[in-house]
């Protein structure tokens, strides 16, 4: 594959932020990292290992078959600007359910933190826990509206599994390999998997790691990519797999004021 360099910024349905430009990827990690990197690809040149006709198959198995059913998910990473994210929350695609809680911090500004709960074409979000959930029909915000809340795909796994490119298992259960990211529209990036924050504005490259557990589920991502002269990493874990997200709406809330509805 090609190499060239993404130009990453935050999402603005997280935090509005300026360009970057970054440098060349990084490799994706051996089998000798330290176990404090495991969950992540690491700088180091991967260590020779065995592509395996299968390994590509097994993994992508492992994806498609996680991204149709329910998972909770644990994410923490680099943004640009020296920011990160963290994040946790639930998503049901068949259910047409998520509930997600995010905190941007660092970069010498103050944090940013937004919750949101999505039960089909009903959203309610707000800033922090104890304040009043606020209610928003989707069906009547236009979808080009900065409140507008894509249901296709909230955590970023089908754009993420459409990515995978080259792929390598490093064991039984653990894959590394790289992403061939397409160029978003702007607020429409999809890393890190599960509080998609970064908008990769003309396309470009990063390294992956994976894990996937004896069911079959993927139970790690770990990504990687070049900012600048820093390097981003991000982490997302997940688990309660096919099970009852819990996701429900809130018993208190208020209604948007109209202007949220772009008349």
């Amino acid at each position: 594959m090609k190499s060239y360099r993404p130009v990453l910024v935050v999402a603005a349905g997280l935090l509005t932020a300026g360009c970057t430009t970054p440098s060349a990827p990084v490799p994706a990690a051996g089998t000798g990292a330290p176990p404090s990197a495991a969950a992540a690809p690491s700088e180091a040149a991967a260590s020779p290992s065995p592509a395996g006709p299968d390994a590509r198959e097994q993994l992508m198995a492992a994806l498609e078959k996680t991204k149709a059913g329910t998972y909770k998910f644990v994410v923490s990473g680099d943004v640009p600007d020296s920011k990160k994210v963290a994040g946790s929350g639930a998503y049901d695609p068949k259910g047409k359910r998520i509930s997600v809680k995010y905190k941007i911090t660092g970069g010498g500004e103050k944090a940013t933190a937004a919750q949101r709960i999505v039960v089909g074409t009903d959203l309610y979000s707000r800033q922090k826990d104890g304040e009043t959930w606020v209610h928003l029909d989707l069906k009547r915000v236009k979808k080009d509206s900065l409140h507008y809340y894509d249901m296709t795909d909230p955590t970023g796994m089908a754009r993420f599994v459409s990515s995978v490119d080259t792929v390598s298992s490093t064991g039984p259960n653990t894959f590394t390999g790289t992403l061939d990211l397409k160029g978003d529209s702007f607020n429409e990036g999809f890393l890190p998997v599960g509080t998609p924050a970064i908008s990769v504005l003309f396309g470009g490259e990063a390294t992956f790691s994976a894990t996937t557990d004896a069911a079959g589920w993927v139970t790690t991502i770990g990504v990687q990519m070049r900012d600048s002269d820093s390097s981003l990493k991000m982490i997302t874990k997940l688990s309660g797999h096919g099970k009852s997200s819990g996701v429900k709406k809130p018993s208190n809330f208020g209604e948007a004021w109209d202007f949220y509805y772009d008349k």
